[in-house]
């Protein structure tokens, strides 16, 4: 079975995928390119008090280009998932403090339920090490056509249909 589909100028840094003129433009008029936002805005649904966490975490992945608009209610999913798993290991380890074995059992098993949460967004948004390794994240989108004297009404229409992706 095939690995996942990468994007086209992966392929080319890493060397082992010799493709013609033709089937590089083909490939690069099928990949989604998202433009990246200006800013970071949190989801409307997000409580005020992450806010300021948003921001500053949501600056840090689009600086290194890994945010997109699109990633923001996985942003905000992770911020309250956290939030809710520091809650609940307070209140297992309170109830381990009261050497209330039925109740701490409880909380640690809710509290487990937060960390998955939080972890698979951490994971969905490259927050950890090992996360940031398996992402591929295609620079900017360069133009496909290569520059000649002659360029004939196919490569031109090519050119005007990236520029419009790319949003130029």
């Amino acid at each position: 079975m095939p690995g996942p589909r990468r994007p086209t100028d992966v392929l080319k840094a890493n060397g082992r995928k010799h493709m013609t003129q033709a089937e590089e433009d083909a490939r690069r008029d099928q990949e989604v390119h998202v433009p990246p936002p200006e800013r970071a805005e949190p989801p409307a649904w997000l409580m005020k008090r992450f806010h300021r966490e948003f921001h500053e975490i949501g600056e840090i992945l689009r600086l290194a280009g890994l945010y997109a608009e699109l990633d923001r209610d996985v942003l905000g999913q992770f911020l309250v998932s956290r939030d809710r798993w520091v809650r609940a290991d307070k209140l297992a380890s309170a109830a381990i403090r009261a050497k209330d074995e039925k109740l701490a059992r409880e909380w640690t098993g809710v509290q487990s339920s937060y960390f998955k949460q939080c972890r698979q967004c951490a994971e969905a948004m490259g927050l950890s090490v090992s996360s940031r390794c398996r992402l591929v994240v295609p620079p900017a989108l360069a133009t496909a056509a290569v520059e000649a004297d002659e360029v004939d009404e196919f490569t031109q229409a090519l050119r005007a249909r990236q520029a419009r992706a790319a949003g130029k």
